[in-house]
């Protein structure tokens, strides 16, 4: 069997159609803009309407003068009709400040709590490296580390930042116990 061509036959004899490469879309179209001038004078119009026809407000007359009027005419400051104002110059006024009372127990510093006295210590000597002195104390089943006493609670707070700003967080102040 021979080879038989699927496609369509087709006629040789036919012309070849070429198409044009200017299209008639790009073609410029000719005659007047209408539009554009129609749009053009309009937006001039508006422009000279507003040049010409809207009222332009008046100048404002100077109100510095008035100001200065009446900062000349100001009356004469009123006589005090008060008789303790000149009495209260000779007086002396007595206030009773207490005494600040000071604690007699002093503060503590616990910093920890630890089942294990090797936390206790590593802790003890991190407070050592910030050169502050701290106790590793037992009660019951716990360690404690403990910086004090102080006098005033002032002194603790002091301490208490300088081991907050290395980053040891979590001490308390309390009274000695």
């Amino acid at each position: 069997m021979a080879n038989m061509n699927r496609r369509k036959p087709g006629n040789t004899n036919k012309k070849s159609v070429r198409r044009n490469p200017v299209s008639k879309r790009n073609q410029p179209k000719k005659g007047f803009p209408f539009l554009a001038v129609a749009i053009a004078v309009l937006l001039i119009g508006f422009i000279c309407y507003f040049i010409f026809a809207v009222e332009k407000p008046a100048p404002a007359f100077s109100a510095k003068k008035e100001q200065i009027k009446k900062e000349e005419l100001l009356p004469d400051k009123p006589l005090p009709q008060w008789e303790y104002e000149e009495m209260l110059k000779d007086k002396e006024v007595l206030v009773d400040i207490p005494e600040e009372k000071r604690s007699t127990t002093p503060y503590q510093m616990q910093c920890g709590s630890f089942r294990k006295k090797e936390d206790a210590e590593s802790l003890k000597a991190q407070i050592a490296f910030q050169g502050l002195n701290s106790l590793v104390k037992k009660t019951g089943d716990w360690y404690r580390v403990i910086l004090g006493p102080y006098e005033r609670k002032r002194v603790a707070e002091k301490e208490r930042h300088k081991l907050q700003r290395a980053r040891i967080n979590g001490c308390q102040i309390w009274l000695w116990r």
